[in-house]
């Protein structure tokens, strides 16, 4: 029989998985994959150490599936959006990788902002100005790194990364590339005008050839082959962004839908055929399905926050998130007035915002705290919703993916808050199952993603709101953006040291 091979190349976690033609899982390996946070706001990788983990990960998976290399008849990828990978011209990584929450570039962003530039470059790249976009990485480098943005040869963002030591060929992957501010989304291809407004003008002779989703990118090249297990010359393809491979688990392939993931960003996504236009700055890309793009709200404010939780407050607990989630089932839902906010990483909702709670009294107890966080979460993830509704319309299906989506405490406050029906997707793994999805295309073995999608995806139930207590979380959600707002406008600006 032969498999496919999805690789997710995560924010923390690096996995491979592989699947069969009817979209089961034959087994999946995962590493975690350490972070380098040397200075507040940076989140760095080493990007040789992150190659040696996705070996490591394929020779596990092949191994505990019992499955020969030889049996894998297509490679490709999925991975966060955002970010740096820069490598030069001996295809060495110029320094570390940059992660989609790193913050560093924020007071940059702030001066950007104060000048009106997202009113030039916005209706170009289609991105609101975000601290981790590549193209503002790349002018912090150039204002803090000299000398290491002068070795850039080639920009990538992860799994292109990842793709290039596997086969020895730069490519940038569409649906990921067309997110980085660098990028024409009308016209599909990299805009010089937009290296130039961002004041990076030398870069732009620096990109890589951009890919589809399912088009070839080389096959395993000889050393990849020894240190993966894999055969030599096995076909490798484009993959995914990771908001796309979760929209592709949860079979968008046309407007009829809208998914949400939770993980360590929050992503409402929505599939469209046009760019439309808005008042509101919405992101939009590339979609894998020709003639396709994809909108997205999203931020780093999501189930990121319940790890940090856990592991400084929770970490002497057998099953904590098990633990967690019975604290949040015995509270009565919306009971408290603490209000959490999931702003670790970053804000949704305003740029001089912190994480922290509010409200705290003597009578709340430990359980209270960890309601409020997820209640937190929710809120901001509302925030997103209601933006992608107001685009797409309330009559679409709420499909749910990610590591929450198998609780069913998250699952159901989700339903409550949103008051709409939400559609559980069944997936162990969004982003490698994904990416297994986009091999199986460019291998042949179906003509089309809306083919391989009615083939592959996974199974859904549904939820739906208790209605009894949405009017109290709205009300609750309404006491959250309104202190918000006020703690934005009141906040001085921090900025990062």
């Amino acid at each position: 029989m032969q498999y496919f091979l999805g690789i997710d190349v995560g924010g923390s976690v690096i996995k491979s998985g592989l699947y069969d033609a009817n979209g089961r899982e034959k087994g999946v390996a995962s590493i975690s994959a350490p972070v380098v946070s040397p200075r507040l706001g940076w989140t760095e990788r080493d990007m040789n150490e992150m190659w040696g983990i996705a070996c490591e990960t394929i020779r596990q998976v092949l191994r505990t599936s019992d499955v020969a290399g030889s049996d894998v008849a297509g490679i490709s990828y999925s991975a966060h959006g955002k970010g740096l990978y820069a490598v030069d011209r001996n295809g060495n990584p110029v320094r570390n990788g940059i992660v989609s929450s790193d913050s560093r570039a924020m007071p940059l962003v702030r001066r950007w902002k104060s000048a009106n530039l997202e009113e030039k470059t916005y209706p170009l790249g289609f991105q609101q100005i975000w601290p981790s976009h590549p193209a503002s990485l790349l002018a912090w480098l150039k204002e803090n790194e000299l000398d290491n943005y002068r070795k850039i040869d080639r920009i990538l963002m992860a799994h292109d990364w990842i793709r290039y030591k596997m086969t020895g060929q730069f490519n940038a992957e569409v649906t990921n590339i067309s997110g980085s501010n660098l990028f024409n989304v009308r016209r599909e291809e990299y805009d010089r005008n937009l290296f130039a407004l961002f004041g990076i003008e030398e870069m732009a002779d620096c990109v890589a050839p951009t890919i589809d989703s399912a088009q070839s990118s080389g096959g395993v090249s000889k050393s990849a082959a020894a240190e993966t297990g894999l055969r030599e010359g096995t076909p490798v393809f484009g993959g995914f962004f990771d908001v796309v491979s979760a929209a592709v688990c949860s079979g968008l392939s046309d407007e009829t839908r809208i998914n949400v993931t939770m993980g360590t960003w929050t992503i409402v996504t929505w599939v469209d055929s046009k760019i439309s236009e808005s008042n509101y700055p919405y992101t939009w890309g590339r979609y894998c399905i020709p003639g396709k793009y994809f909108v997205h709200e999203g931020s780093p404010t999501s189930a990121s926050n319940l790890e940090w939780f856990v592991r400084n407050f929770m970490a002497d607990k057998s099953n904590p998130y098990e633990l967690a989630n019975a604290m949040v089932a015995s509270v009565e839902k919306a009971s408290t007035d603490i209000i959490f906010f999931p702003y670790l990483f970053a804000s949704n909702l305003g740029d001089n915002l912190s994480g922290g709670f509010y409200g705290l009294a003597n009578a709340h107890n430990f359980a209270h705290v960890v309601q409020a966080l997820y209640e937190g979460i929710c809120f901001s993830q509302q925030a997103h919703l209601e933006r992608i509704v107001a685009l797409a319309g309330t009559s679409r299906p709420l499909r749910l993916t990610g590591g929450p989506a198998r609780s069913k405490e998250w699952v159901q406050m989700v339903a409550d808050i949103s008051g709409m029906p939400v559609e559980v997707v069944h997936v162990t793994e969004s982003g490698c199952k994904g990416a297994a999805i986009a091999a199986a295309v460019g291998s042949g073995a179906f003509p089309s993603f809306k083919d391989a999608m009615e083939t592959m995806c996974p199974e859904v139930s549904s939820v739906e709101p208790d209605t009894s207590v949405t009017q109290r979380y709205q009300d609750k959600y309404a006491r959250f953006r309104q202190l918000a707002a006020v703690l934005n406008n009141a906040t001085p600006t921090r900025e990062l040291l």
